[in-house]
């Protein structure tokens, strides 16, 4: 049944998606055409390196906001009670629609890649130089980090995007029980909130306290704590030697947590709009 949901999630909004992300894709080459065009021009050639740059940023996050409006859609408005009526668990909804979402959100952020380097393209013209040396620097910074800590880097990333997107999921499931069915959309708007202090919180407290950290100069992995050194650079005016990498696993650790929390409020305390 899993595998009917997810093929039905694909149906219904991979078209939609797609269509957006073809939109995007249109205005960011507009904007890279015309950067390109006008670079002698420096107050216009500017103005659309940072148009491009603001379509780069747009172009996940309006199709991740596309799927949140689908998600609360189908599980909250009145396609929920088509979609409860389905026999099956809540948490198998919810696994499906976790599933797209992170798949779509993974994509379209790899388009959002491929975009990025027509946008160093753009900006290798407009400076007189080769794009292979304006990529110079991501090449020596990933020589200098090793590829063991690249590869951890890229990988922490992948996970905190997915445990975002899961912990924007069940936030909303929690916020759509019936105790807080009089507020409407108003309760996970709140919850919002308070997921981004609480992450703050989390990111802060697992950064100095979990023994977990990079070493500046050397890039290795290490398990120091990065509270003592925070405290010798405080106290003497210096940069830390480690910096904390805690939050990478407390961010997922966030995200099973609120997403059990989101199962047991749809198969328990459903609220239909």
């Amino acid at each position: 049944m899993l595998r009917t949901l997810f093929a039905e999630e694909i149906r219904t909004q991979v078209g939609r998606n797609a269509a957006t992300l073809g939109v995007c894709i249109v205005v960011l080459v507009g904007f890279l055409g015309l950067w390109w065009l006008l670079a002698d021009v420096d107050s216009l050639a500017a103005l659309m390196q940072i148009a491009a740059s603001l379509v780069l940023v747009a172009m996940p996050v309006v199709v991740l906001v596309q799927i949140a409006v689908e998600y609360w859609q189908s599980m909250y408005g009145q396609r929920g009670y088509l979609t409860q009526a389905v026999p099956v668990r809540g948490r198998v909804h919810v696994t499906a629609k976790l599933l797209y979402a992170c798949l779509m959100g993974l994509m379209s952020v790899a388009f959002a890649l491929v975009g990025l380097v027509g946008w160093c393209a753009a900006l290798a013209h407009s400076k007189g130089v080769g794009l292979s040396e304006i990529l110079e620097s991501v090449r020596t910074a990933a020589d200098a980090a090793g590829p063991g800590l690249t590869t951890f880097l890229i990988v922490s990333v992948l996970i905190g995007f997915a445990a975002l997107i899961v912990e924007v999921a069940a936030v909303m499931s929690i916020g759509a029980q019936g105790r807080y069915s009089h507020a409407g959309f108003g309760a996970p708007l709140i919850g919002f909130v308070v997921l981004y202090v609480v992450n703050q919180l989390l990111g802060l407290v697992s950064t100095l306290f979990l023994p977990l950290s990079i070493d500046v100069g050397t890039g290795d992995l290490t398990t120091r704590m990065m509270w003592p050194e925070f405290l010798e650079s405080v106290g003497g005016d210096t940069d830390p030697a480690i910096v904390g990498a805690g939050s990478v696993i407390v961010s997922p650790l966030l995200a099973v947590v609120l997403v059990w929390w989101a199962v047991r409020a749809i198969e328990r305390h459903m609220s239909l709009r």
